[in-house]
């Protein structure tokens, strides 16, 4: 479902001065990203460092000075967050790996601990697909002949995986990346489970098995931001709107328990969670996690930019109020907050310069000219008045508004508008139920 999701990190600098040093090679070579960028990853928080220039595929950045141990970040394209990930523990460090497809080519030339904890992924990784495969295969078997060799070869493979992982474990006893190695083991059952729900179930017991809220290592990273993430998003999930968030604050509640009086530590979680919440505008779901727990915090530890830049984020989410719109209309100012001559109301943002609105604004029209329990407020963005007038002269039951200097107009800007049509549908409070698409897309809101 939100796979794609990745924890949201706060951009926070700090400064002390270097020593060991990280290099790398990076492929293909680009001309247009020809940079990179070192960043620490701790909680919530992603610290710059430092960044240096790519030059001929080519890099190397020197850690200040006293650098702490802990996660560190080489990010090299903002827009597409091209990223690869790596533990410092004062040590020189040398990589390579193709800037498109990071996660299979990463490879580390200079450092024991990444050297590691790099192979321990990989091959964990495989064995675990196996697993699930395996798994997932059984429960669609009916004949008992089938259903014993799958059985069979899990078992063999599930030996092999607690093998792995206990080498693992004794390979890197006495270095940091033990701490990741251990809390990235994965509970699987002795025997295969015989239906979906069962398997979730044990998925969600067992997922905090081999995590200690109370290792600094994993603190000073970003893996229980990660974790968490994968837990309340991923193990979590249901088609049902409503259920979805009944889940989604379950999920939350079961995290905060497990984190317990760790306040620092809830403090970065919840702010990962906030934002990551944001992100899909999930307006119920912030405001449950500020209400019920971040607002309730220390006082120390409760960010209120934090909690600005949240509700900023999700201003026009659905289920917030529209932000004002104020107009003159025949020498009087009007308001859309204080308009109540109708059960809905849409804004739509459109052009005169734009062919695809020409197309729709037309059809929207006459779709709401007789229905009068549906008032449209037109907001037609502008360099100058002359097709506005002419445009405007066919759609007398709106509220038709000039907007002038077109994107730069305020109440554009407002909006976030940067493309139009932009339709905004609200109920007769003028709070946000729905932003389609397209024409059809409102059409089949007010039939459905």
């Amino acid at each position: 479902m939100l796979k794609q999701l990745l924890p949201l990190f706060l951009l926070i600098s700090f400064t002390v001065s270097g020593q060991h040093f990280v290099k790398g090679e990076v492929e293909p070579i680009s001309k247009e990203n020809n940079w990179i960028i070192l960043y620490q990853l701790k909680g919530a928080k992603q610290l710059y460092v430092k960044n240096a220039t790519i030059t001929n595929g080519e890099f190397k950045i020197d850690f200040p000075e006293n650098s702490s141990s802990g996660m560190y970040r080489l990010m090299y394209d903002m827009q597409h967050r091209g990223f690869v990930d790596f533990i410092y523990n004062n040590e020189n460090i040398e990589l390579e790996f193709n800037r498109e497809t990071p996660s299979t080519t990463l490879n580390f030339l200079v450092s024991e601990e990444n050297k590691i904890y790099n192979e321990y992924t990989i091959k964990t990784s495989e064995i675990r697909q196996q697993l699930d495969s395996v798994q997932l295969l059984f429960f669609r078997l009916t004949d008992i002949n089938e259903q014993l060799k799958s059985q069979k070869i899990y078992t063999s493979l599930l030996l092999q995986k607690n093998n792995l992982q206990t080498n693992f474990e004794q390979l890197s006893k006495g270095k940091l990346v033990n701490s990741f190695i251990y809390a990235s083991n994965k509970y699987y059952a002795k025997s295969l489970i015989n239906n979906p729900q069962a398997y979730l179930n044990s998925e969600k017991k067992h997922y905090f098995d081999f995590i200690n809220f109370e290792d600094d290592n994993l603190k000073s990273s970003s893996f229980f931001s990660e974790k968490i993430i994968d837990y309340v998003f991923y193990l979590n999930s249901s088609e049902d709107v409503e259920v979805q968030n009944v889940l989604y604050k379950n999920a939350v509640n079961e995290v905060m328990q497990k984190v317990g009086n760790h306040q620092l530590l809830k403090s970065e979680l919840l702010t990962t969670l906030l934002y990551t919440f944001a992100q899909v505008e999930n307006v119920g779901l912030i405001d449950f996690i500020l209400e019920s727990y971040y607002k309730k915090l220390p006082k120390e530890l409760i960010d209120l930019n934090v909690i600005k830049d949240i509700q900023l984020k999700v201003k026009l989410a659905i289920g917030k109020y529209a932000p004002e719109i104020t107009w003159n209309e025949n020498g009087i100012t009007k308001n859309l907050s204080e308009l109540n001559n109708a059960d809905q109301y849409m804004v739509v943002f459109w052009s005169t310069s734009c062919s695809h609105c020409l197309n729709e604004i037309p059809k929207l029209y006459e779709y709401t000219k007789d229905k009068p329990k549906i008032h449209v407020i037109a907001i037609a963005l502008e360099m100058n008045d002359v097709e506005f007038k002419k445009q405007t002269q066919n759609l007398t039951k709106w509220t038709n508004i000039l907007g002038l200097k077109k994107w730069e107009n305020p109440i554009a800007r407002e909006y976030e508008i940067n493309a139009t049509p932009t339709y905004f549908i609200l109920d007769a409070t003028k709070k946000i139920i729905s932003k389609p698409y397209y024409f059809e897309n409102v059409k089949e809101f007010f039939e459905h």
